[in-house]
């Protein structure tokens, strides 16, 4: 082979090289082609404590993986990592550090990574109230109004001492229906019976009711309950009463 031969074969095999490589990386992994989310169990951590599920549990992160077709890979070895101060980790769980913080969450599966998730580290939640009356009165003309919206149903979850705690789940459910009218609970114009506390320890939803029937007398009254946990103890029951009536 001729020097001026030489480096066009390393060229060429470099070039084979690469395509072979190319390929092999972008293979799955493992048999993981795709990944979720990494998934919480909470949208908040108490500090001191870890993760808990909705019935109180302690429960860890989790990352779901998608073979090449689609279907899911059973119990695939995951690895996370905790992008900010403020919590840490052991094994798949997460414990909160230092309230107020907000961490970022990577999980890893079969060298593919998630997009980070974000965790509120809080202080313990212990009671829920009404953050403004409990009581509703709407009215309606007899002509034209068939679909009323209450005001902001509000609730507030504190830590004792009274600062707000974020990141907790809030239920709110239906307890009681006039007859003759389709009610549901929203957020903005969505269906929606839950919601999270912000930073100041707030939820809220609205009740739309559509009237199926004109309402007589003193108006029909709708009942809504919004409740909420820590540790699977309920930290309060508000009810709101609403009342639906003509002028």
């Amino acid at each position: 082979m001729t020097s001026e031969a030489r480096p066009l074969w390393i060229a060429a095999g470099a070039v084979a090289w690469w395509l072979v490589s190319c390929r092999e990386l972008g293979s799955p992994a493992g048999g993981v082609a795709s990944v979720s989310r990494v998934v919480l169990p909470s949208p908040s951590v108490v500090v001191g404590d870890t993760l808990r599920d909705s019935t109180g549990v302690v429960a860890p992160m989790r990352v779901i993986a998608f073979g090449a077709h689609g279907d899911t890979i059973a119990n695939p070895p995951t690895t996370f990592v905790v992008l900010d101060t403020g919590a840490h980790l052991a094994g798949s769980l997460l414990i909160g550090d230092k309230e107020g913080r907000t961490v970022r969450v990577v999980g890893t599966v079969a060298g593919l990574q998630t997009r980070p998730e974000s965790v509120k580290v809080t202080l313990s939640p212990d009671t829920l109230v009404a953050t403004d009356s409990i009581f509703q009165q709407k009215t309606y003309t007899a002509i034209g109004d068939t679909v009323v919206a209450s005001a902001e149903l509000r609730t507030t979850v504190s830590h004792t001492g009274g600062a707000g705690v974020a990141g907790v789940v809030v239920r709110y459910a239906l307890e009681r229906q006039p007859p003759g009218a389709q009610q549901r609970l929203l957020n903005g114009k969505v269906s929606s019976d839950r919601d999270t506390t912000d930073a100041q320890g707030h939820a809220s939803r609205t009740l739309q009711i559509q009237r199926a029937r004109k309402v007589t007398g003193q108006g029909d009254t709708t009942e809504v309950s919004a409740t909420a946990s820590y540790k699977g103890r309920r930290l309060g029951r508000v009810m709101f009463f609403l009342i639906f009536a003509m002028p």
